[in-house]
């Protein structure tokens, strides 16, 4: 068998993740998830959450329905969830129900919680808190979604690292005049209004929402969403991670070197370093020639570390 690759979603610094849905990004949801059973159950799992896993359970292992078991819990009700929606940062091993054997090598990656993903899947990655440990059993119509011609059930163990959630919280700011007009919808997502056709003379940006995390600095690779619309007639939308459904990672820096090939804007990265993560900025940009600008909203999800990317 071979793994199937839509899973491992880490590629490199500046990555797109795979489609996410725009549900709750906290514990919503989580009350009524998959739930243990004895194949889940029987799972055994040794070695410290974030290290080398040895996992070992009897074989052949069966589940007619997803099965998910908590190895290791974290023991703060207020540690933070993904959610449904969200994104998680995790190492994970998976193996093959019949055999026990490994299929393929341990990963590290960001994972989107997507509706495309088997709903144990989705359970296990939702509501999986940082520092915990958890086993998840497929069945194998579920499993041959994850694994290319798995012949039974598949084993998953999951050490999820860190959480992000899908969209900025924080602190509403007070609109400043001169700026486009934003609104956002109940799942967090923006909507840009511009009501102006000239352009700045020099980029700006204001504060929409102050988030409380940990200070955005130079060089941080950064979970965001981005939606961008142009100043010139007609309105148009050259980034949407939102109707994609693909949060990017971007660096805090205007090093164009290190962020060519990327939906990152240059000159965007001055207005992010000194936030707060949870924030959610509006930049406009102007054009080379001054003639146009694009207005630009960016929710800071997190702090990437090296590792997941």
């Amino acid at each position: 068998m071979r793994k199937f690759p839509a899973l491992i979603l880490s590629a490199g610094l500046l990555l797109s993740l795979a489609a996410c849905s725009t549900g709750a990004n906290a514990a919503d949801g989580c009350s009524d998830i998959t739930a243990p059973g004895k194949a889940s159950e029987s799972v055994e799992v040794t070695g410290d959450v974030g290290g080398a896993q040895t996992v070992s359970f009897p074989s052949p292992l069966v589940a007619d329905s997803a099965e998910l078991s908590t190895v290791v819990a974290n023991d703060d009700d207020e540690a933070p969830v993904a959610g449904f929606g969200g994104i998680v940062n995790v190492s994970y091993s998976v193996y093959d129900g019949q055999t026990g054997a490994a299929v393929g090598s341990p990963s590290t990656g960001l994972i989107a919680v997507s509706d495309t993903l088997p709903q144990g899947l989705q359970d296990a990655l939702a509501c999986s808190a940082a520092g915990e440990r958890v086993a998840l059993v497929l069945p194998n119509e579920d499993a041959a979604k994850i694994v290319s011609g798995a012949p039974g059930s598949i084993v998953m163990v999951f050490d999820v690292d860190r959480t992000y959630p899908n969209h900025a919280s924080g602190t509403p700011q007070p609109a400043q005049s001169g700026f486009p007009s934003v609104v956002r919808d109940e799942t967090g997502r923006p909507g840009i209004t511009v009501t102006s056709t000239e352009a700045p003379d020099a980029a700006e940006s204001a504060l929409l929402i102050e988030g409380d995390g940990d200070t955005v600095a130079d060089g941080d690779a950064l979970l965001v969403q981005a939606t961008s619309v142009s100043y010139a007639e007609p309105r148009s939308t050259s980034v949407n991670t939102w109707e994609d459904g693909s949060p990017q990672l971007w660096l805090a820096s205007d090093d164009t070197a290190q962020t060519s090939g990327s939906a990152q804007p240059a000159g965007i990265a001055q207005f992010l370093i000194g936030q707060p993560v949870g924030s959610q900025v509006l930049v406009v940009l102007p054009t080379d020639d001054g003639t146009s600008a694009t207005a630009w909203v960016v929710d800071i999800l997190g702090v990437v570390p090296p590792a997941a990317g």
